[in-house]
Protein backbone atom coordinates (compact mmCIF):
# COMPACT_ATOMS: atom_id res chain seq x y z
CA UNK A 1 0.00 0.00 0.00
CA UNK A 2 1.18 3.25 -0.64
CA UNK A 3 1.50 6.18 1.19
CA UNK A 4 -2.12 7.30 1.69
CA UNK A 5 -3.65 10.58 0.28
CA UNK A 6 -7.33 9.44 2.37
CA UNK A 7 -9.37 11.57 -0.19
CA UNK A 8 -12.75 10.65 -0.77
CA UNK A 9 -13.59 8.58 -3.26
CA UNK A 10 -16.61 6.33 -3.84
CA UNK A 11 -17.20 3.15 -1.69
CA UNK A 12 -16.84 -0.04 -3.19
CA UNK A 13 -17.21 -3.87 -2.39
CA UNK A 14 -14.61 -5.31 -0.04
CA UNK A 15 -11.32 -7.00 -1.45
CA UNK A 16 -9.86 -10.11 -0.92
CA UNK A 17 -6.33 -10.69 -0.63
CA UNK A 18 -2.90 -12.46 0.57
CA UNK A 19 0.32 -10.55 1.47
CA UNK A 20 3.81 -12.16 0.33
CA UNK A 21 6.98 -11.92 1.85
CA UNK A 22 9.46 -11.47 -1.34
CA UNK A 23 13.01 -12.46 -0.91
CA UNK A 24 15.16 -11.53 -3.56
CA UNK A 25 16.80 -7.68 -3.82
CA UNK A 26 14.77 -5.75 -7.07
CA UNK A 27 11.86 -8.66 -7.52
CA UNK A 28 8.97 -7.51 -5.50
CA UNK A 29 9.64 -4.04 -7.33
CA UNK A 30 8.88 -5.83 -10.52
CA UNK A 31 5.34 -7.48 -9.16
CA UNK A 32 3.27 -4.22 -8.13
CA UNK A 33 3.52 -0.20 -7.13
CA UNK A 34 6.01 0.65 -4.25
CA UNK A 35 3.95 1.88 -1.39
CA UNK A 36 5.33 2.54 2.25
CA UNK A 37 9.21 2.11 2.93
CA UNK A 38 11.08 1.83 6.16
CA UNK A 39 13.25 -1.42 6.75
CA UNK A 40 10.63 -3.44 5.00
CA UNK A 41 8.87 -1.88 1.74
CA UNK A 42 5.76 -2.49 0.13
CA UNK A 43 4.91 -3.15 -3.24
CA UNK A 44 0.86 -3.92 -4.06
CA UNK A 45 -1.20 -4.68 -7.82
CA UNK A 46 -4.22 -6.16 -8.03
CA UNK A 47 -5.23 -9.57 -10.07
CA UNK A 48 -8.88 -9.62 -10.71
CA UNK A 49 -10.64 -8.73 -6.99
CA UNK A 50 -7.58 -9.85 -5.35
CA UNK A 51 -5.38 -7.55 -3.36
CA UNK A 52 -1.75 -8.59 -3.67
CA UNK A 53 0.83 -7.16 -1.21
CA UNK A 54 4.10 -7.76 -1.43
CA UNK A 55 7.06 -7.01 1.31
CA UNK A 56 10.88 -7.11 0.88
CA UNK A 57 12.91 -6.87 3.50
CA UNK A 58 15.30 -4.16 2.31
CA UNK A 59 17.58 -3.83 5.39
CA UNK A 60 18.61 -7.56 5.53
CA UNK A 61 21.01 -8.98 5.17
CA UNK A 62 22.53 -5.97 7.38
CA UNK A 63 19.34 -6.62 10.15
CA UNK A 64 17.86 -9.84 11.11
CA UNK A 65 14.56 -7.73 12.24
CA UNK A 66 14.08 -6.61 8.45
CA UNK A 67 13.58 -10.51 7.63
CA UNK A 68 11.39 -11.35 10.50
CA UNK A 69 9.52 -8.43 9.95
CA UNK A 70 8.45 -9.18 6.58
CA UNK A 71 7.69 -12.76 7.53
CA UNK A 72 5.36 -11.96 10.44
CA UNK A 73 3.47 -9.64 7.37
CA UNK A 74 3.10 -12.32 5.28
CA UNK A 75 0.59 -15.02 4.49
CA UNK A 76 3.46 -16.56 2.11
CA UNK A 77 6.58 -16.10 0.56
CA UNK A 78 8.28 -16.13 -2.75
CA UNK A 79 11.98 -16.72 -2.77
CA UNK A 80 14.63 -16.21 -5.34
CA UNK A 81 17.51 -18.33 -5.13
CA UNK A 82 20.32 -17.05 -6.47
CA UNK A 83 23.26 -18.61 -4.32
CA UNK A 84 23.60 -21.21 -1.27
CA UNK A 85 25.20 -19.01 1.24
CA UNK A 86 24.86 -18.27 5.05
CA UNK A 87 21.82 -15.63 4.44
CA UNK A 88 20.07 -17.91 2.34
CA UNK A 89 20.96 -20.45 5.00
CA UNK A 90 19.88 -18.54 7.92
CA UNK A 91 16.45 -17.62 5.48
CA UNK A 92 15.57 -20.96 5.75
CA UNK A 93 16.23 -21.31 9.31
CA UNK A 94 13.63 -18.25 9.68
CA UNK A 95 11.05 -19.94 7.41
CA UNK A 96 11.27 -23.74 9.35
CA UNK A 97 10.77 -21.44 12.78
CA UNK A 98 7.65 -19.70 11.93
CA UNK A 99 6.57 -22.50 10.05
CA UNK A 100 6.03 -20.81 6.73
CA UNK A 101 4.52 -23.37 5.17
CA UNK A 102 3.40 -21.96 2.11
CA UNK A 103 5.56 -20.71 -0.41
CA UNK A 104 7.65 -20.77 -3.36
CA UNK A 105 11.02 -20.88 -5.35
CA UNK A 106 12.33 -19.27 -8.21
CA UNK A 107 15.71 -20.74 -9.19
CA UNK A 108 18.77 -18.60 -10.32
CA UNK A 109 20.31 -19.56 -14.05
CA UNK A 110 23.55 -20.77 -12.22
CA UNK A 111 21.69 -22.34 -9.00
CA UNK A 112 21.43 -26.45 -8.96
CA UNK A 113 17.87 -27.65 -8.43
CA UNK A 114 19.32 -30.54 -6.66
CA UNK A 115 21.16 -29.18 -4.83
CA UNK A 116 18.85 -26.83 -3.40
CA UNK A 117 16.20 -29.60 -3.01
CA UNK A 118 19.08 -31.32 -0.42
CA UNK A 119 19.89 -28.14 1.24
CA UNK A 120 16.07 -27.53 2.15
CA UNK A 121 15.39 -31.52 2.94
CA UNK A 122 13.42 -31.57 6.24
CA UNK A 123 12.41 -27.59 6.21
CA UNK A 124 9.22 -25.83 5.47
CA UNK A 125 10.73 -24.80 2.23
CA UNK A 126 10.74 -28.22 1.18
CA UNK A 127 7.51 -28.57 0.51
CA UNK A 128 7.86 -24.68 -1.60
CA UNK A 129 6.66 -24.98 -5.38
CA UNK A 130 8.77 -23.70 -8.15
CA UNK A 131 7.50 -21.02 -10.52
CA UNK A 132 9.30 -19.25 -13.50
CA UNK A 133 10.38 -15.88 -13.04
CA UNK A 134 7.68 -14.57 -15.27
CA UNK A 135 5.12 -11.46 -13.34
CA UNK A 136 2.40 -12.40 -14.87
CA UNK A 137 2.70 -16.34 -13.47
CA UNK A 138 3.98 -15.16 -10.61
CA UNK A 139 1.54 -12.46 -9.54
CA UNK A 140 -1.00 -15.41 -10.46
CA UNK A 141 0.38 -17.83 -8.79
CA UNK A 142 0.42 -15.93 -5.90
CA UNK A 143 -3.21 -14.93 -6.04
CA UNK A 144 -4.35 -18.35 -5.64
CA UNK A 145 -3.77 -18.82 -1.58
CA UNK A 146 -7.20 -17.79 0.04
CA UNK A 147 -7.11 -17.06 3.30
CA UNK A 148 -10.04 -18.34 5.68
CA UNK A 149 -9.54 -16.55 8.96
CA UNK A 150 -12.91 -15.98 10.17
CA UNK A 151 -13.75 -14.97 14.25
CA UNK A 152 -12.98 -11.18 15.43
CA UNK A 153 -11.22 -8.67 13.30
CA UNK A 154 -7.70 -8.34 13.97
CA UNK A 155 -5.18 -6.15 12.34
CA UNK A 156 -1.22 -6.13 12.97
CA UNK A 157 -0.12 -2.57 12.78
CA UNK A 158 3.51 -2.17 10.80
CA UNK A 159 3.31 1.90 10.14
CA UNK A 160 1.41 5.07 11.68
CA UNK A 161 1.00 8.95 11.37
CA UNK A 162 -0.67 11.99 11.16
CA UNK A 163 -2.21 13.34 8.18
CA UNK A 164 -3.47 16.93 8.14
CA UNK A 165 -7.26 17.00 8.16
CA UNK A 166 -7.96 13.34 8.83
CA UNK A 167 -5.84 12.44 12.37
CA UNK A 168 -3.90 9.51 13.37
CA UNK A 169 -3.43 6.85 10.15
CA UNK A 170 -2.98 3.22 10.83
CA UNK A 171 -1.36 0.95 8.11
CA UNK A 172 -1.22 -2.67 8.49
CA UNK A 173 -2.61 -6.12 7.56
CA UNK A 174 -5.82 -7.85 8.89
CA UNK A 175 -4.87 -11.12 9.76
CA UNK A 176 -8.24 -12.31 10.60
CA UNK A 177 -12.14 -11.55 10.09
CA UNK A 178 -13.27 -8.31 8.62
CA UNK A 179 -12.55 -4.48 9.88
CA UNK A 180 -14.98 -2.56 9.29
CA UNK A 181 -16.17 1.29 9.09
CA UNK A 182 -17.27 2.73 12.31
CA UNK A 183 -15.82 -0.59 14.07
CA UNK A 184 -14.90 0.20 17.70
CA UNK A 185 -11.54 -1.43 18.48
CA UNK A 186 -9.34 -2.25 21.28
CA UNK A 187 -5.56 -1.25 21.12
CA UNK A 188 -2.89 -3.65 22.77
CA UNK A 189 -0.92 -3.64 24.43
CA UNK A 190 -2.16 -0.14 25.84
CA UNK A 191 -5.99 -1.49 26.03
CA UNK A 192 -6.72 2.00 24.66
CA UNK A 193 -10.01 2.16 23.05
CA UNK A 194 -10.19 3.98 19.38
CA UNK A 195 -13.00 3.74 16.25
CA UNK A 196 -12.49 3.25 13.04
CA UNK A 197 -13.37 6.60 10.74
CA UNK A 198 -12.65 4.96 7.27
CA UNK A 199 -10.84 2.29 5.41
CA UNK A 200 -9.16 2.43 2.60
CA UNK A 201 -7.47 -0.68 0.40
CA UNK A 202 -5.00 0.98 -2.68
CA UNK A 203 -5.99 4.45 -1.85
CA UNK A 204 -10.08 3.97 -1.98
CA UNK A 205 -12.43 4.01 0.45
CA UNK A 206 -14.19 0.87 1.58
CA UNK A 207 -16.91 -0.41 3.83
CA UNK A 208 -14.80 -3.58 4.78
CA UNK A 209 -11.56 -5.23 4.64
CA UNK A 210 -11.12 -9.26 4.92
CA UNK A 211 -8.22 -10.91 6.35
CA UNK A 212 -4.91 -10.91 4.36
CA UNK A 213 -5.70 -7.37 2.90
CA UNK A 214 -3.39 -4.79 3.68
CA UNK A 215 -5.15 -1.62 4.88
CA UNK A 216 -4.98 2.00 6.13
CA UNK A 217 -7.14 3.00 8.96
CA UNK A 218 -8.58 6.33 10.10
CA UNK A 219 -8.72 6.30 14.02
CA UNK A 220 -10.34 8.64 16.56
CA UNK A 221 -9.26 9.57 19.34
CA UNK A 222 -5.50 8.44 19.36
CA UNK A 223 -2.61 9.62 18.66
CA UNK A 224 0.14 8.21 15.79
CA UNK A 225 2.31 6.61 18.76
CA UNK A 226 -0.62 4.99 20.81
CA UNK A 227 -0.43 2.82 17.41
CA UNK A 228 3.05 2.23 16.05
CA UNK A 229 4.36 -0.68 14.76
CA UNK A 230 4.23 -4.31 16.56
CA UNK A 231 0.67 -2.21 17.79
CA UNK A 232 -2.55 -4.90 17.37
CA UNK A 233 -5.92 -3.51 17.14
CA UNK A 234 -8.93 -5.69 17.39
CA UNK A 235 -12.76 -5.74 18.31
CA UNK A 236 -11.71 -8.61 20.52
CA UNK A 237 -11.07 -8.14 24.36
CA UNK A 238 -9.80 -11.58 24.94
CA UNK A 239 -5.92 -10.95 23.05
CA UNK A 240 -3.38 -11.59 25.33
CA UNK A 241 -0.82 -9.57 26.60
CA UNK A 242 2.51 -10.70 28.54
CA UNK A 243 5.32 -9.35 30.40
CA UNK A 244 6.00 -12.61 32.14
CA UNK A 245 5.59 -16.45 30.43
CA UNK A 246 6.31 -19.72 30.98
CA UNK A 247 6.53 -21.98 27.56
CA UNK A 248 8.34 -24.76 26.23
CA UNK A 249 11.13 -23.12 24.09
CA UNK A 250 12.94 -25.09 20.86
CA UNK A 251 16.65 -24.34 19.80
CA UNK A 252 17.75 -24.73 16.14
CA UNK A 253 19.97 -27.56 15.34
CA UNK A 254 22.25 -24.80 14.37
CA UNK A 255 22.08 -22.99 17.43
CA UNK A 256 25.42 -22.23 19.11
CA UNK A 257 24.13 -21.72 22.32
CA UNK A 258 21.80 -22.98 24.90
CA UNK A 259 20.28 -21.18 27.64
CA UNK A 260 19.63 -21.13 31.16
CA UNK A 261 19.01 -18.45 33.94
CA UNK A 262 20.31 -15.37 33.46
CA UNK A 263 20.20 -15.13 29.69
CA UNK A 264 19.03 -12.81 27.37
CA UNK A 265 18.10 -12.60 24.33
CA UNK A 266 15.54 -10.57 21.73
CA UNK A 267 12.33 -11.61 21.37
CA UNK A 268 10.54 -11.13 18.50
CA UNK A 269 6.73 -11.41 18.36
CA UNK A 270 4.18 -9.94 15.77
CA UNK A 271 6.76 -7.20 14.69
CA UNK A 272 7.74 -6.57 18.53
CA UNK A 273 11.13 -6.52 19.44
CA UNK A 274 12.00 -6.54 22.77
CA UNK A 275 14.94 -8.10 25.36
CA UNK A 276 13.97 -11.09 27.31
CA UNK A 277 15.64 -12.64 30.31
CA UNK A 278 15.64 -16.50 31.78
CA UNK A 279 14.68 -16.24 35.10
CA UNK A 280 13.72 -20.00 35.58
CA UNK A 281 14.69 -23.44 33.69
CA UNK A 282 16.86 -24.05 30.32
CA UNK A 283 17.74 -25.91 27.17
CA UNK A 284 20.63 -27.50 25.53
CA UNK A 285 21.29 -26.18 22.17
CA UNK A 286 19.50 -28.04 19.35
CA UNK A 287 17.01 -29.45 22.42
CA UNK A 288 13.55 -28.08 23.73
CA UNK A 289 12.89 -27.29 27.36
CA UNK A 290 10.61 -25.53 29.72
CA UNK A 291 11.69 -21.86 30.35
CA UNK A 292 10.40 -19.00 31.83
CA UNK A 293 10.98 -15.35 30.74
CA UNK A 294 10.66 -12.23 31.73
CA UNK A 295 10.15 -9.08 28.92
CA UNK A 296 11.49 -5.89 29.23
CA UNK A 297 7.73 -4.13 28.39
CA UNK A 298 4.54 -5.87 27.79
CA UNK A 299 3.52 -7.33 24.56
CA UNK A 300 0.76 -8.83 22.50
CA UNK A 301 0.30 -12.39 21.74
CA UNK A 302 -1.66 -14.09 19.07
CA UNK A 303 -2.05 -17.66 18.17
CA UNK A 304 1.77 -18.09 16.38
CA UNK A 305 5.51 -18.41 17.10
CA UNK A 306 7.71 -16.09 18.69
CA UNK A 307 11.30 -16.18 17.22
CA UNK A 308 14.32 -16.34 19.93
CA UNK A 309 16.97 -13.79 18.16
CA UNK A 310 21.03 -13.09 18.56
CA UNK A 311 20.94 -9.81 16.25
CA UNK A 312 24.66 -9.04 16.97
CA UNK A 313 25.88 -12.86 16.07
CA UNK A 314 26.67 -14.32 13.42
CA UNK A 315 24.21 -16.17 11.09
CA UNK A 316 22.07 -17.78 11.84
CA UNK A 317 21.10 -15.33 14.01
CA UNK A 318 17.62 -17.08 14.91
CA UNK A 319 18.41 -19.71 16.88
CA UNK A 320 14.76 -20.97 18.18
CA UNK A 321 11.24 -20.33 18.95
CA UNK A 322 8.20 -21.12 21.49
CA UNK A 323 4.54 -21.96 20.33
CA UNK A 324 2.15 -19.16 21.47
Amino acid sequence: MCDLSFVSVMSIMAFSGNVSAVLGKGLASSLGRKGTSSDVTLYNTKVGDTILSFIESSSYPEKIQSLVSSLYMADQVLIKVETVDSFFAETVVALDALNMSHGYLILGENVNAELIKSFISGTVAFKYGVVEDQVIAIREKLAEFDLKREGDPVVQIDHSFSVRGVGTVALGVVKQGVVKKHDELIIYPSRKRTQVKSVQVQDIDVEDASAGVRVGLALKGVEAEDVGRGTIISTSSKIRTERRMDAEAFLSRYSPRGLVVGDMFQAAAFLNYVPARVVGGGVAAGGSGKISLEFEKEIPILPGRMLLLDPGQKPPRVFGYINL
